[in-house]
């Protein structure tokens, strides 16, 4: 069967891009994997961070993303689409590529912030990483701009 990766990130676009991807699971007789990476908090080595703190941070993050891709799923389930979830701890980038190699993945449908490009040159971007890199079709979708 095949598999759309599907990575979220908890922002405005999931929702569009959760349920264009139940769309194209339903044309083609496809699962949906619900897909979402934890990032290491950015602050990791401190003299004044305990370890407890460091861990109970990243134990929380796991916990809030495992509730609301719980919740993605059952929205799916509910039209009768296929779902799993996965999380995962890394950056984005790598993990979601190295996940779409492993299922293997027909397709990956994602969303796009819309950063400018000073944004994208200073941050870079995970979309444009993973349309660079992938090898099986992406597709993207724009966050919604406001007043639409």
């Amino acid at each position: 069967m095949k598999t759309i990766l599907t990575p979220v990130d908890f922002s405005g676009v999931t929702p569009r891009v959760v349920e264009q991807a139940g769309e194209l699971a339903q044309a083609l007789g496809a699962t949906v994997e619900l897909f979402h990476a934890v990032a290491p908090p950015v602050n990791v080595v401190t003299y004044d961070m305990p370890v407890e703190s460091f861990a109970q941070e990243i134990e929380f993050a796991q916990g809030q993303a495992l509730r609301k891709l719980g919740e993605l799923a059952r929205l799916l389930e509910a039209k009768g689409i296929s779902c799993t979830t996965k999380l995962t701890q890394g950056h984005a980038v790598t993990v979601i590529l190295e996940e779409a190699r492993n299922l293997p993945a027909a397709f990956i449908v994602m969303g796009s912030h819309g950063h400018g490009a000073l944004y994208e040159l200073l941050a870079g971007s995970t979309t444009h990483g993973i349309l660079h890199r992938a090898t099986c079709p992406v597709v993207i979708l724009p966050s919604p701009r406001p007043g639409r």
